[in-house]
This record gives structure tokens, C-alpha cells and sequence, in this order.
């Protein structure tokens, strides 16, 4: 189910944010059963829930088959290859090609699975040219952005940036084109990185970042394995849950019980090798809790929440990352790149089970 905008609000921390925060709101997987009843004692749920996440769709995969009803054995019509950008007309249920999800894109052309195809949206904001001097956190909101080297569209690309991956726009220059260019750093270089269009950013708020439920003394983070699920807790009630994409096969997500070390509003995650190697510019909101590196981060790169696939880490949707990395402790500030936890220091528990 989705939830209600009156809900959203208080998941986002207040209006405010919220308001900002609407326009990439993807909220199929999240459910939100403890954030508090309506007058009428029910949790009011998105009056169309036909209807579809986001008005676009990224492909993630490699490829995923168009097919004339949602089912697996119906007439293939074509394969749209990765980060082809599709309209979603309509979510519903099909065929569950894996037995955590049975829902399907209707497409212009027919009917896709869901879990290969990344919801988005095309935003283009105006640019900030005045913001970039004091540096800032943006995420992107369009399908995909390809960064350049020099603020000019012919210049050489950079690696691919996607819809709701976070960077720090440290300046902002014209370019050859006459049109605004932000360069980033954080989430893609440690250095002063590429640039791109400013239109395809959306600059944060300070107000986006700033601590949930601060006066809230009990926290905790439940994250279940067998049922993909994770819970936020504020005095053992749950005030948050959402579908998850935990560890596989030999990258487990280590059980126990943990706390948040490390937080930063953005990564770039490289690692394994061969078929399973991965680089993956601004991964939104990680928040870390074990010294391997394990932690809860927003995941752009499918749309596959429910069941094991990553590389020990907690996916979950961007906007849920963010809420997360706000609501937990040590709160960090605006402008900092990354916080650590003082051994002595407060820390909101991560209990992996």
C-alpha cells in the first residue's frame, strides 16, 4: 500500500520537508503502521493505489521483457535495454516472477516486472548559482545525468549519476552552453570532481537534514532477514517499516546486536570482483553500523526490495534512507561530510535478526 501525505509529513519530519520532499516520493514498498491513526482510528491508505509510483520508470537491469499482460508466459513484445526511460501508466498485480513481488508496470507498450525497473521522475529545477559558495547537498531528479569533465556538453563523460543519488556542489560555473553546470565532489571524488547541468539537481534544505524526534531518548533499528524488513522504533513502538534488500550468499548481513559509527550523506560503494564487481556514485544517506561497512543507504540500482541481494548492506528506498539518517544518532550537521561515534557516545542500536 502507499501512505497518505498526511503521514508522509510526519515521516519526513514536518511540512516543510515533506513539501520538498513529495516530488520523489516512491513509496510502493514503504509501510508506515506506527506513525499514528487518522481521527477515525485507521491508517488511510492512497486513494488510487493503481496507480503507479512515479509517472516514469528507469530500466536498472540489463534488460527487461515488455509483455502483452502481466504474466510470464504472455507474448513478449520487446526488450528495453538499461536505462531506457519508460511511462508508467499503471501498477498491478501479475504473475510473481520471485515470490516476494507480484507487481507490474503497464507500459505504453505493454507490461513490465517491477523489481527491474527504477521509479523516477524528470525534474528540472532552477538553478542555485548564489547557493554553490557555501557548498551544498543536492540530489539528482532526473532518470540519469551524465557528468562532465569541463562545464560543456560535448566535453568527455564522467561515470553515469542517477535519479536520487546525493553529491556536494561545491561551485557553480557557466558553461560553453550558456547554462548553469555544478561541480561536485563527495559521492564521486574526495578532489573537486565533474560538472553537471544544474538543472538536474535539487538542492537540500538545511531544514531536509535536520534531526527526527530529537527528544525521543529510545530508538532502535530492527532489521529482520527472513522477512526483509525494517523497523523503526521510538519506546518499542514502531514508528516506521519498510521493505528491504539485505546480504546474500557469501555477504551476509552480520546479526546482532550493533550501533550507527559513521554516517555520511553520501558514498561511492566500489567493490567485489569479476561478474559481481560494482561502483556506485552517491548512494543516499548511508548510515553505518559495523567496521566492515555495513549499513542502512538508499539504493537506486534496482527496484528489488523484499528479498537477499546485496553485498551486506540494509537497501532501502532513498526517501527512507534519508528519514533514517536523520532520525538516528549522533545527529550530524549540514555541512559536515561525515560524522564518527565516540566510543563513550550515544548511538541509536542496529539489532540484526
Amino acid at each position: 500500500m502507499m501512505i497518505s501525505r498526511r503521514n508522509l509529513l510526519k515521516l519526513t519530519g514536518g511540512a516543510a520537508a515533506a513539501m520538498a520532499a513529495l516530488p520523489l516520493t516512491h513509496l510502493t514498498h514503504i509501510f508506515a503502521n506506527g506513525v499514528g491513526p487518522e481521527p477515525d482510528g485507521n491508517i488511510s491508505v492512497d486513494p488510487q493505489p493503481e496507480a503507479p509510483p512515479a509517472p516514469l520508470g528507469r530500466v536498472a537491469d540489463w534488460k527487461v521483457d515488455i509483455r502483452t499482460e502481466p504474466r510470464r508466459g504472455a507474448k513478449l513484445v520487446r526488450s528495453a535495454k538499461r536505462d531506457e526511460v519508460l511511462n508508467l501508466l499503471e501498477q498491478l498485480p501479475g504473475d510473481a516472477l520471485m515470490a516476494h513481488n507480484n507487481i507490474w508496470y503497464k507500459v505504453t507498450d505493454g507490461y513490465t516486472y517491477s523489481s527491474w525497473v527504477q521509479p523516477v521522475q524528470d525534474i528540472k529545477n532552477a538553478p542555485e548559482p548564489e547557493r554553490a559558495k557555501d557548498k551544498f547537498w543536492g540530489e539528482v531528479t532526473v532518470p540519469f545525468t551524465d557528468p562532465r569533465v569541463k562545464p560543456d556538453p560535448p566535453a568527455a563523460r564522467s561515470k553515469r549519476l542517477y535519479y536520487t543519488g546525493v553529491f556536494r556542489v561545491i561551485e557553480a560555473v557557466e558553461g560553453a552552453d550558456k547554462q548553469w553546470w555544478y561541480r561536485l565532489q563527495d559521492g564521486i571524488t574526495f578532489s573537486p570532481g565533474p560538472y553537471i547541468p544544474a538543472a538536474h539537481l535539487r538542492r537540500f534544505d538545511p531544514s531536509e537534514l535536520t534531526p527526527v524526534s530529537p527528544e525521543v531518548a529510545n530508538k532502535r533499528i530492527e532489521v529482520n532477514l527472513a522477512a526483509q524488513m525494517v523497523t523503526a522504533y521510538e519506546n518499542d513502538k514502531p514508528v516506521l517499516s519498510s521493505r528491504t534488500a539485505t546480504g546474500y550468499g557469501p555477504f551476509q548481513t552480520p546479526k546482532g546486536t550493533h550501533r550507527i559509527i559513521r554516517k555520511r550523506p553520501t558514498s561511492r560503494m566500489i567493490g567485489g570482483s569479476g561478474s559481481g564487481y560494482y561502483d556506485l556514485p552517491g548512494v543516499p544517506f548511508p548510515s553505518y553500523f559495523t567496521v566492515s561497512a555495513a549499513a542502512t543507504h538508499g539504493a537506486y540500482w534496482h527496484n528489488d526490495f523484499g528479498r537477499r541481494r546485496s553485498h551486506g548492506c540494509v537497501n532501502l528506498p532513498a526517501e527512507v534512507a534519508r528519514w533514517l539518517w536523520r532520525w538516528t544518532e549522533p545527529f550530524a550537521p549540514y555541512e559536515a561530510v561525515e560524522i564518527r561515534t565516540p566510543s563513550n557516545a550515544k548511538a541509536t542500536p542496529v539489532i540484526v535478526l
